[in-house]
C-alpha cells in the first residue's frame, strides 16, 4: 500500500508538538519536534504548529523533487469529532481546548485542508496498516505516555463512537473509593495510575529516558511496578467488554521494555476469565512516529468509519 501523495502531518499533544512530510511509502521527512507549551491556550499552540509546518513546507521544497504539499492531517490529543475537527473534550492535559475549532483553525493558518483525528486513533490505524496490529482483525491499543489513551480496532476498521469519543481508556475507573483525582470532577481513573507521568512523580526521576534505562538495568523501582498492575488490571477489564484479539502497548512506556510487559501481562492475567488470559500484549512497533503515519493514512481518507 501505497499513500497518493505527500501529506503534512502533526501529531498534537499534551507535551510535544510533532511535525513532518509523509511520503507515499511512509517515511518521513524534515521530522521535527517542539514543546506543546498547552498552558498558553489552543490559539498559540495552533500558531507555533502551524509556524513549524510552514518551516517544514519550505525546506522540503528545497531538498525534494517534488510537487507542493496540498493537504495535512493531524493527530491531536482529546476527543476529536472527525467530521468537523473539532476538539469536543480534552483533559486537564490540554486546558482550555474543549470545543476548540483545530481544524478550521490550522486550515486557515496553513492555507490547505486539514483533518483531524484523535491521536490515539491514528496510533491505532497505523499499527492497523504497517505496524504490529496487522496480523489482528480486532485489538486495542493503550497509548500510555503524559496521560493514558485508546484506539480500538474493529473487524480491521477504526471504531470512533459517538463525536469520536471512543478509546478513552484513562478514564476506566479502576479504584472506586477515595481514588486519586481525575479529569473534571471524576477519579480513581486509570490514568492517574498508570501513566508514566505519574511514574515519574513517585519515583524522583527527571525523565522517562532515565527512568526506562534504570529500570531496564535492573534497578527496582516501585511507582513502574506499580503503574504497571493498574494498567494491568484496568486492561483485564476493558478486554472482557472487548474481548480483543491482541493488545498493543504504546507509548513512552515501550521505553521500559519486556520487564515492564511482562508485569502488565501477569496483572491482566490475574484479573481475567480464562477464556481472556491467552489475550496477546505486545508493543506497538512504529514508536514516536505512529501518530505522524496515522494522521497522514486518516488525512488520505481509506480510513474513514
Amino acid at each position: 500500500m501505497l499513500l497518493p501523495e505527500p501529506i503534512l502531518v502533526f501529531d498534537i499533544g499534551g507535551t510535544k508538538v510533532a511535525a513532518a512530510v509523509l511520503e507515499p511509502d511512509f517515511s518521513l521527512h524534515q521530522r521535527r519536534e517542539i514543546a506543546t507549551q498547552a498552558a498558553e491556550g489552543p490559539e498559540r499552540v495552533v500558531e507555533r504548529a502551524a509556524a513549524l509546518g510552514h518551516a517544514i513546507m519550505r525546506q522540503y521544497a528545497e531538498t525534494q523533487a517534488a510537487g507542493a504539499i496540498r493537504r495535512a492531517g493531524v493527530a491531536s490529543a482529546g476527543q476529536i469529532d472527525r467530521k468537523t475537527g473539532v476538539v469536543r473534550y480534552a483533559t486537564f492535559h490540554l486546558p482550555g481546548w474543549g470545543g476548540f475549532p483545530l481544524g478550521e483553525r490550522l486550515a486557515s493558518a496553513l492555507e490547505m485542508p486539514v483533518s483531524v483525528d484523535n491521536d490515539v486513533n491514528c496510533h491505532a490505524l497505523a499499527e492497523a496498516v504497517v505496524g504490529a496490529g496487522r496480523p489482528y482483525r480486532h485489538f486495542l491499543l493503550a497509548a500510555v505516555g503524559t496521560g493514558v489513551g485508546g484506539g480500538v480496532v474493529i473487524d480491521g476498521k477504526l471504531y470512533r463512537g459517538r463525536l469520536g469519543g471512543a478509546g478513552e481508556i484513562g478514564q476506566t475507573l479502576v479504584e472506586l473509593q477515595g481514588g486519586r483525582p481525575c479529569s473534571d470532577s471524576l477519579s480513581g481513573c486509570l490514568e492517574v495510575y498508570a501513566a508514566t507521568s505519574v511514574m515519574l512523580q513517585q519515583s524522583g526521576y527527571a525523565t522517562v529516558q532515565a527512568l526506562a534505562q534504570a529500570y531496564c538495568n535492573g534497578e527496582v523501582i516501585p511507582a513502574v511496578d506499580e503503574a504497571a498492575r493498574w494498567l494491568g488490571w484496568g486492561l483485564a477489564s476493558i478486554a472482557h467488554v472487548l474481548a480483543p484479539e491482541a493488545i498493543l502497548i504504546g507509548g513512552s512506556a515501550a521505553l521500559l521494555g519486556a520487564r515492564y510487559l511482562n508485569a502488565v501481562r501477569a496483572a491482566f492475567v490475574a484479573r481475567t476469565l480464562p477464556s481472556h488470559r491467552d489475550t496477546a500484549l505486545l508493543f506497538t512497533q512504529l514508536g514516536a512516529d505512529s501518530g505522524l503515519i496515522g494522521a497522514g493514512l486518516m488525512a488520505t481518507e481509506g480510513c474513514q468509519t
